[in-house]
This record gives C-alpha cells, structure tokens and sequence, in this order.
C-alpha cells in the first residue's frame, strides 16, 4: 500500500511539473517567432532564467542581461590572448582595438540600454543593442585589416552578434509598427 501512494504522489509530482516546462519552452517559441530571428530560442535558452519568464518584458531583458554577458566574456578572451600576441604585433593591435570596441559595448549595454529600456524608451535601447552589437564586426574587421589570416576573436563575436541580435530584436517588439 505505501508503495501505491509513493508511486501516486511521483506521478502526480512529474505531471504537476511537465505543463510549466511545456508552458515555458511554448512562451519562449512563441515570443521567439515574432522577432524571426533564427537564434532567438538558442540565444535564450542559454540562460535558465529564460524559464521562469513570463513576460516578454522579462524575457528582453534577459536577452539584454547575455549580451552583457557577451561583451564582458569578450574582455576576458581580449586578456588571454594579449598574453600570447604583445603590443606592436598585428594581432595585439588588433586586439587592442577590439578591448575599446568591447569596452564601449559593454558600458553602453550594461548601463545606457538597460535604463533606456527600464524607463521604456526603446528606441534608444534598440538603437544601443545594435550599437554594441557591431563591436563584433568591427573587431572581426581589426583583424582583416591587421592581415593576420584570422582572427582569435571569430567565436566570442559571433557570440555577441548572436545575443545582440535577439535582445535588438526582442526590444523592437515594444516599438509601434509605423504605418
């Protein structure tokens, strides 16, 4: 008998669960569709929080957060690699640019894009997003100029293409479609 109301309870326990996640993974689709951006679902996936979202507010501003997270990630990878390749060496220059670009990048997100969005100027928080979401290019950029054949930065600024890319995207929701 014991075993019968352990066994009851654990199915009830699974099922009480399964509907949230479905629930969660459905809002996040959902959400994902509006912005066609391919990434959106991969981008916020990447954040557990994602799930507990229950706004699209939320979830914008989770997007927000990872693309803060992106441009201090770049930071640390800019630190590494300044290690192997020194200043006055192509590559060090190159990512000498690349710390300014991602320095700015970061401050913009982690400081002007939050309150512009916070405060519901979207606009201006969209157009920040996007901003500092061409710290990856220009990056990308300093290398093809510096003529090293690649660039130690692909990843990180695909990374920080990718979630500025969808927290621009999720932004540009709130904005009004002009007509």
């Amino acid at each position: 008998m014991t075993f019968l109301l352990v066994l009851a309870f654990s199915m009830l326990a699974a099922t009480n669960n399964l509907p949230v996640a479905l629930a969660d993974a459905r809002f996040i689709a959902t959400t994902c569709a509006k912005t066609n951006n391919d990434n959106c679902v991969d981008v916020l996936n990447a954040n557990p929080d994602s799930n507990d979202a229950s706004t699209v507010s939320d979830l914008a501003s989770i997007s927000l957060d990872l693309a803060v997270s992106a441009a201090s990630d770049a930071g640390g990878v800019i630190n590494d690699e300044s290690g192997t390749y020194g200043a006055g060496t192509p590559e060090g220059d190159a990512l000498q640019t690349c710390s300014g670009l991602y320095l700015d990048a970061a401050n913009d997100l982690d400081i002007d894009a939050h309150d512009s969005f916070s405060s519901g100027d979207y606009v201006t928080a969209k157009r920040l997003v996007a901003g500092a979401g061409e710290a990856a290019d220009k990056c990308e950029q300093a290398f093809a100029d510096a003529d090293v054949g690649g660039s130690v930065m692909s990843d990180v600024d695909q990374k920080m293409k990718d979630r500025c890319g969808v927290a621009r995207d999720l932004i540009n929701l709130f904005i009004p479609a002009v007509v």
